[in-house]
């Protein structure tokens, strides 16, 4: 008797195992249980912190990021003024800051001189003004290697003006005419813009730009369409 009870014993044991070690050795498709190592927790943590940023949200890289240039260009009076204004060249500066993932704010400053359309003897006529502007950019493709660009900016243009008028003399009434004329004043204008930066380097863009100034003075306005070309430098 005693050996029978310990025959089965046996086999209740051996079974017992055997069927454990089959729940152990099920493949992770039927159970849908996925092994936890402590290799693979590593690698899974290590691959979640070692992310770059420009993977989990492309153009993140240009979030908080200052940006500073220096550009010149060559502008074409417009309307009225291009009727007596020639070619005018300007150079100008610039500090912005993405506060967004595509936005750019900045402050620009520059210098744009006028000559006289057309020389005539003892006239000369002389024009210029100082753009002192704030303006918002959207950036399209941020962090890419071609980011074209659409903005408006708006402020004070120092304007000043210079005219010489040569002097008449008419007979038996003597001379007439003649001298300098200056003026200046403080005027609001604006300055639609569009353009691309491109990326020379980590961190250094070139940066053309069409920008389009509209000054308003009582009773007219003055305009002129720049093509502008610089560079930008990045910094965090």
């Amino acid at each position: 008797m005693n050996k029978v009870i310990y025959t089965l014993l046996s086999v209740f044991i051996v079974s017992s195992f055997s069927f454990a070690k089959m729940q152990l050795q099920l493949p992770t498709e039927i159970t849908g249980e996925k092994s936890k190592t402590f290799l693979n927790h590593d690698l899974e943590s290590n691959l979640k912190l070692e992310l770059p940023q420009h993977v989990t949200t492309p153009g993140g890289e240009f979030m908080k990021m200052w940006l500073v240039g220096i550009m010149a260009d060559i502008s074409f009076p417009m309307g009225d003024f291009g009727d007596v204004a020639s070619i005018g060249f300007s150079g100008h500066a610039m500090i912005g800051y993405m506060i967004a993932r595509s936005l750019l704010i900045n402050l620009t400053i520059g210098y744009q001189t006028y000559g006289a359309k057309e020389e005539q003897e003892g006239f000369d006529y002389s024009a210029s003004w100082v753009p002192l502007l704030v303006g918002l950019n959207y950036v399209f493709n941020p962090g890419k290697k071609f980011m074209p660009f659409i903005g408006f900016a708006v402020g004070l243009y120092f304007f000043s003006t210079t005219i010489t008028i040569p002097s008449v003399t008419i007979p038996g009434f003597g001379t007439v005419g003649g001298g300098e004329e200056t003026g200046s004043s403080t005027e609001i204008g604006i300055a639609p813009r569009a353009g691309f930066y491109y990326m020379l380097a980590a961190t250094t863009m070139l940066a053309i730009t069409l920008q389009y100034d509209v000054i308003f003075s009582e009773g007219s306005s003055t305009s002129a369409l720049a093509a502008m070309v610089g560079a930008m430098f990045a910094f965090h």
